[in-house]
């Protein structure tokens, strides 16, 4: 990805430094995105498994294509709206209520504690990322094609 100047080069390491973060997150902890997979009733619970580590794969994916600048930033702005159409989708359940039918400290409870804030956050993200896309696709200089 070319950078165009100092605020470009900050907002495009904060969009890649959340997605490295996001993407980490879904690596060592899976388990919370298997949580509300499994109570939000999207999937079967035989298929979590899978899913868990797709979605963090395929952001991973999607993020370095776009940094190496082989597609757009469309993907990643895609694999970042399934993380916040997941954690929406549990707030618009209720799931995020504390209903004090959680043990303080079990998986249930910090996934659905530190679900609000992390609904947002991404939502922020994807905002900015879009914002940075459209920022890019107006402003790209594209090559005149080689004429034999």
């Amino acid at each position: 990805m070319k950078i165009k100047g100092y605020v470009h080069h900050f907002i495009t390491c904060f969009v890649f430094f959340t997605v490295a973060a996001i993407a980490l997150k879904g690596f060592f902890m899976p388990e919370h995105t298997g949580v509300l997979l499994i109570d939000t009733g999207l999937i079967p619970a035989m298929y979590v498994e899978p899913i868990t580590f797709a979605f963090p794969f395929a952001l991973t994916v999607c993020a370095l294509l776009a940094y190496v600048d082989i597609v757009s930033l469309k993907p990643t702005i895609f694999c970042l709206a399934l993380y916040t159409f997941l954690a929406g989708l549990a707030i618009q359940q209720g799931l995020n209520l504390d209903c004090n039918c959680y043990v303080a400290g079990s998986l249930e409870s910090a996934v659905y504690r530190e679900l609000e804030p992390q609904f947002y956050i991404i939502l922020l993200v994807i905002i900015v990322t879009s914002a940075l896309h459209i920022f890019n696709t107006r402003h790209s200089k594209q090559n005149q094609p080689y004429m034999v």
